[in-house]
């Protein structure tokens, strides 16, 4: 009878952990999704997952990719994205709320982080050009 009790008190305790982790891990996607983009960019897809983050391997990063089409530069998104001055409220707690992100530019349907980490969006699958996509990598 004990046993079993613990077992479920264990079991409780990591449901409430899977529902915090999943809900800390969406938030951002979800942040991410509502930003409001201007009328030359337009929003492909986004996808997140926990990723390596590099460095000893003592931990791992969440990151969210926005696949993003425009017929700006790469310097000119990367611009457009300062000038946002985004603020997501729930992270960046040591970097003042201001998300982390790097773009870079697709050259197929899988993004490719310099971090043994990668996602594939079937959302690209069928582009022959990809001279106006970009991805955008917002790391936490």
């Amino acid at each position: 009878m004990k046993n079993k009790i613990l077992i479920i008190i264990i079991l409780i305790i990591l449901v409430i952990f899977l529902v915090y982790f999943l809900h800390s891990n969406t938030s951002l996607e979800n942040e991410v999704d509502t930003i409001a983009l201007p009328k030359n960019i337009e929003k492909i897809a986004i996808k997140s997952a926990i990723g390596d983050s590099g460095g000893n391997g003592n931990y791992s990063t969440h990151r969210v990719v926005l696949v993003v089409k425009t017929e700006m530069t790469i310097n000119e998104l990367k611009q457009e994205f300062e000038n946002m001055n985004l603020k997501f409220p729930n992270h960046y707690k040591n970097n003042d709320n201001t998300p982390i992100f790097y773009i870079t530019h697709c050259e197929s349907n899988v993004f490719k982080s310099s971090r043994e980490f990668s996602l594939t969006f079937k959302e690209l699958s069928k582009v022959e050009d990809y001279s106006n996509y970009y991805f955008i990598e917002f790391v936490e």
